[in-house]
């Protein structure tokens, strides 16, 4: 039998070609919160840019329940292939761990750190009601009556809850803290004047200053809101250590092989640079930072050691 030598070496050169055309299997995000939160939408904005850098599909899994933790358990399992990824918030790895005694996975044995990704503030919001034009007014107004005033939280554990902590403990003073069902309750409630002060995010409370209604105090991150530049922040108004925000973060299964953590990564910093995304997120009021593994590991430490001490200082309890 005749074989033609140039049919052959065509079918061999074509071979690894036919392969590398091959679509890579899907990656799964798994994001610990319900559709439609900031951690969703987060989530879903990046990984619309993020799947064309790492040239595979990102398909978004929800698993919300029990603080996050449901999802973080469920990624903690998970095969260790790279096809696995947990969008977190320092919510779940720095807060939960200190807060709750029955988590089934301890973070730094279960997870391995990818890509800070970005951070969001709240603002601190008082109805116009109150005699409180700047963070010193509303220190003064709370010092002269401890417990007097009142702030809204969106629940034990919250992020509007450990800021409010945060804040009395660095300005010496005493709210009373009012529970609601989430912030959209809050906000209600301060529209309304039922409570004096809260921690709400700046894209949501945005209208409320718009009717006169709600007046912003102050920024809880480090520089000035993206949607509300006017406002300064809280670090720059008399407590220069102040700082609560939402920091969104990538892991992976601890045993995942670091040529696939970098792989993610690379891809991960590529698509945080896109100008479009940048833009998306800014309008939620959410700061892109693209920190690599060793810049996240270091990250979760401090948040953890701070949160913990916050969390053990005021005497907080999840029950």
């Amino acid at each position: 039998m005749l074989i033609d030598r140039r049919a052959l070496l065509g079918a061999v050169l074509l071979a690894p070609a036919a392969r590398a055309q091959t679509p890579a299997a899907p990656l799964r995000m798994v994001i610990p919160w319900a559709p439609g939160g900031s951690t969703d939408v987060v989530g879903r904005f990046f990984a619309e840019v993020w799947q064309q850098r790492l040239g595979q599909t990102v398909v978004i899994e929800n698993r919300s329940g029990a603080s996050g933790t449901i999802g973080h358990a469920f990624v903690a399992n998970a095969p260790a292939d790279g096809r696995t990824v947990l969008l977190a918030t320092n919510s779940t790895y720095a807060i939960a761990p200190a807060l709750y005694n029955n988590i089934p996975y301890v973070h730094d044995n279960a997870f391995a750190p990818v890509t800070l990704l970005a951070r969001s503030p709240l603002v601190l919001c008082v109805n116009t009601r109150l005699d409180a034009r700047d963070i010193a007014g509303l220190i003064a107004l709370a010092r002269a009556r401890p417990t007097a005033l009142n702030m809204g939280i969106g629940g034990t554990g919250a992020t509007s809850h450990l800021a409010s902590e945060l804040f009395m403990a660095h300005s010496g003073t005493q709210f009373t803290l009012v529970a609601y069902r989430g912030s959209g309750q809050t906000m209600q409630a301060l529209n309304t004047g039922e409570i004096d002060a809260a921690f709400l995010s700046a894209t949501t409370v945005r209208p409320l200053v718009e009717a006169g209604t709600v007046r912003v105090l102050g920024t809880t991150g480090t520089t000035r809101s993206l949607t509300l530049p006017q406002v300064p922040p809280i670090a720059e108004s008399g407590l220069p250590q102040f700082e609560a925000t939402t920091a969104y973060a990538l892991f992976v299964p601890k045993a995942t092989p670091p040529a696939e953590i970098a792989r993610l990564h690379t891809a991960a910093a590529a698509a945080l640079t896109q100008p479009q995304l940048r833009e998306k997120l800014a309008v939620e009021d959410i700061e892109v930072i693209g920190g690599g593994p060793d810049v996240l590991a270091a990250h979760v430490r401090e948040e953890t050691v701070k949160w913990a001490e916050i969390i053990r200082s005021r005497n907080i309890s999840a029950s």
